[in-house]
């Protein structure tokens, strides 16, 4: 829902409006943050959220700012991968997969949106995956 806040307030009154007046559900409103996350970070929704969360922490911004990577002149999709590229600049193949892991496990009550595209890992094959490979 953090998308909203960018909206201009004739905007997001009007989408208050909407959700009052029953033109739109907050399902529908929902969906369309995450949609709209989807095709700005170029990633799933969750993973977009989270790497923008993890953006804005004290260190993480900090060397962003230090390495010039300008919010302000980046988009949303070149932001989380610079966010991705500082997680995972020292990390080793196991470590990067395990970022990789977290970032594409959905939020609780999400669990079922994980494979619906068609590109989408199952979930029950990345786990036995993952598991066999870490020796489990």
């Amino acid at each position: 829902m953090d998308v909203f806040r960018f909206l201009g307030d004739t905007d997001r009154d009007a989408v208050g409006r909407m959700v009052l007046d029953g033109s739109v559900t907050h399902d529908n409103v929902v969906d369309a943050a995450h949609a709209v996350l989807e095709t700005v970070t170029g990633r799933r929704w969750w993973a977009g959220q989270t790497l923008l969360d993890l953006s804005v922490q004290p260190e993480a911004l900090g060397h962003l700012t230090l390495a010039g990577v300008d919010p302000w002149q980046r988009s949303a999709y070149e932001w989380c991968a610079a966010t991705y590229a500082l997680y995972t600049r020292n990390a080793d193949e196991k470590g990067r997969l395990q970022f990789d892991f977290q970032l594409a496990i959905p939020p609780k009550g999400y669990e079922d949106a994980w494979g619906m595209d068609e590109d989408g890992d199952d979930p029950e094959a990345v786990e036995k995956a993952m598991a066999g490979w870490m020796g489990g």
